[in-house]
């Protein structure tokens, strides 16, 4: 990848208390929620690198400083806006042009900064300069600088003009941009055509004489008599005008502003024809091809192109399409989005998600996340648009299929947790392979609160594996000697009918579950069959009316609350449940689960008041069901603040360390 930005740091611009990303994606796609501050981020850019913006512009407004500031503007608050570049070490042009913002040569650092602060001195009538007096300040009492490296006194307005940066706002008047021969890349295009003069000459002077055929109508010329008539009547003798109709200049050196862009060989369909989502396509292949010739003719030595929210008139389809090329090729590019669809076709280390805290927009990239390349890939390919929302999310379950996709919000809805309300994401992994999804929303990645619930399988399988899901939980530890000495505690641990089994693989689940990991007892259908017995035979009994298959999953039901399960009963009733499809009978539990009074429920399984506060220790009693609450009031405290069951506000999972699941 050529040259691009590498490093953002802003401190105190409006949505901005302290931003800082490290590790710019060469192309970044912004996500966040309304109001986040992307357009804002790509404004603090503009300010440093835009040459189309004028010094007047760049003087800020109380509204521009972060509102957190305990004095704002009156009060002497500093901006800065620091922007690196890297991805020139093999460019000589860019290199000597930048020469004067290096900061670093190994790889190359460009470093440009912009800063609006109050003047050290107030200059006087008599020319003498006194310290400002102790009155609120105002805009007049700041300057702007923008320099490059390390001294103030390094200009950067060369630079501007070497590094071509393009900003295009949201919701654009494409159509109208192209129609303007100022504002249309068109123009540049036709510009820099070499056209042969001779030719040119002869065909104005064709235009000429089609034009004077045309006036030769009567129609026209009584037209044009009328117009002349009114007009000089309105302006007087003094400003008469003369109206002449025509259809393109006849002069040479103005003749090529009249051509207009067709999208058919007869040239009947024009940029009015065309939809307001491809109208924007157009302009912006018109504006990435003058850039590229421009760089061709080496007139910047690189090109910047950011665009805010390109979804807007774009059918899903082509959003994906024309992304997926964009994002993957060409000059450095950076989106604002919205759109899942975007984001699906996206490179998975290319994505910058912001977050709004009480002290300001944070932000987090996943450009250095710690996965192989081929890691990288799935994960691309698990990003489709029904996932990608895992982006934009606030916090993420992580589950392993279909069956617990279902009953996650099911539990929620009973709970009274709105997981929409507050971005809060079930996904399934479809599988158990959590390490690399992990990865992506851990502190090196997006830094998104999340959890992972698994099953436990705990009973030795066909192979004669046992306690999977806790091997699976140890792998994710964070600490490597830890998650070592884990797995060899598993490997002691007695036969899941033995006595002191429960108390001694207990500490370990709750452990995993202090870094994020729940850990079910066998299988998520055995382990509700506590809490939602009645609710998982009147499902089956919808689905399936065979009384021999009804009894086999009653059986089942009524053996998992047993001190000792009986695994043939247990097999049979999977089995019964299994033929129906896992998905499909979890789709009709969850409805059943929805409906469900689950304070009520739970105080009654745990044998709790109610006037007692429900807190961790009751969830922990409610046997194998237990972790997925647990889990879920962690995500709750995570998203809102709040407890899952009581509603009491907690101290907040805010996605930093063990206690977030990262």
């Amino acid at each position: 990848m050529g040259l691009h930005i590498s490093r953002i740091e802003i401190h105190n611009f409006r949505n901005f208390r302290h931003l800082v990303i490290d590790d710019f994606p060469a192309h970044a796609v912004i996500v966040g929620e309304n109001g986040v501050g992307k357009s804002n981020l790509l404004e603090a850019i503009r300010l440093v690198l835009d040459p189309s913006i004028s010094d007047a512009r760049r003087m800020l407004r109380e509204e521009d400083i972060w509102e957190g500031h305990p004095t704002g503007l009156a009060g002497g608050a500093e901006v800065t806006i620091v922007v690196e570049l890297r991805g020139f070490d093999d460019d000589a042009d860019a290199k000597s042009i930048l020469s004067s913002a290096a900061v670093d040569f190994d790889p190359y650092v460009a470093r440009l900064t912009y800063r609006f602060a109050p003047r050290t001195e107030v200059a006087t009538a008599d020319g003498s300069r006194v310290q400002p007096t102790g009155r609120p300040l105002t805009a007049k009492d700041y300057d702007v600088i923008v320099f490059a490296g390390d001294r103030e006194t390094n200009d950067v307005r060369a630079i501007r003009r070497e590094v071509a940066l393009r900003v295009l706002p949201a919701l654009r008047d494409a159509e109208a941009d192209l129609h303007n021969w100022r504002r249309s890349p068109m123009r540049d295009l036709l510009e820099r055509l070499p056209l042969d003069p001779v030719n040119l000459e002869a065909t104005a002077s064709a235009m000429a004489t089609a034009v004077d055929q045309l006036t030769k109508d009567d129609n026209v010329a009584k037209l044009e008599g009328h117009l002349t008539d009114r007009l000089t009547a309105m302006f007087g003798p003094r400003l008469a005008v003369q109206p002449t109709l025509g259809f393109a200049s006849s002069k040479p050196d103005e003749l090529i502003r009249a051509v207009r862009l067709f999208f058919d060989t007869a040239r009947r369909r024009s940029i009015s024809d065309t939809s307001l989502g491809s109208a924007n396509v157009i302009y912006l292949g018109l504006l990435l091809e003058a850039l590229s010739q421009q760089r061709d003719d080496e007139e910047f030595i690189a090109t910047l192109v950011a665009v805010e929210e390109p979804e807007a008139h774009l059918h899903v389809t082509l959003q994906r399409h024309l992304f997926g090329y964009l994002l993957r090729s060409g000059p450095s590019l950076v989106l604002t989005t919205h759109s899942p669809h975007i984001a699906a076709v996206a490179p998975v280390r290319s994505f910058i998600v912001l977050r709004a805290t009480e002290s300001g927009t944070t932000g987090a990239t996943t450009s250095a996340l710690p996965v192989s390349s081929e890691q990288a890939a799935d994960l691309e390919r698990y990003l489709d648009v029904s996932r990608a929302e895992v982006l934009f999310a606030s916090a993420v379950v992580l589950v392993e299929g279909l069956a617990e996709l279902y009953i996650l919000p099911a539990l929620a809805e009973a709970a009274g947790f709105d997981l929409d309300a507050y971005g809060t994401v079930v996904a399934s992994v479809h599988g158990t392979d959590f390490k690399p999804y992990r990865a992506l929303l851990g502190p090196k990645g997006l830094n998104t609160p999340h959890v992972v619930i698994t099953d436990g399988d705990a009973a030795r399988d066909k192979r004669g594996r046992r306690e999977a899901g806790l091997k699976r939980g140890a792998n994710l530890h964070p600490e490597e000697a830890r998650s070592k000495a884990l797995l060899d505690q598993i490997a002691l641990l007695p036969e899941t009918d033995a006595a002191g089994y429960q108390t001694t693989r207990d500490p370990l689940a709750s452990e995993l579950q202090n870094y994020g990991v729940y850990v079910g007892a066998q299988t998520l259908e055995t382990d509700l069959c506590s809490m939602f017995g009645e609710e998982i035979v009147q499902a089956f009994k919808e689905l399936n009316s065979y009384a021999t298959a009804i009894d086999d999953v009653s059986r089942g039901v009524a053996n998992e609350l047993n001190t000792t399960v009986d695994p043939e009963l247990r097999k049979k009733m999977l089995k019964r449940i299994g033929d129906l499809g896992k998905g499909r009978f979890a789709q009709r539990l969850a409805a059943h689960i929805a409906q469900v009074d689950l304070d009520a429920r739970i105080r009654s399984e745990a044998q709790i008041a109610d006037e007692v506060p429900l807190d961790e220790h009751a969830l922990r009693r409610l046997g194998t069901a237990s972790y997925l609450f647990l889990a879920m009031e962690r995500i709750s405290l995570a998203a809102r603040g709040t407890s899952l069951l009581t509603g009491h506000t907690a101290p907040q999972v805010n996605g930093q360390g063990s206690d977030a699941g990262q």
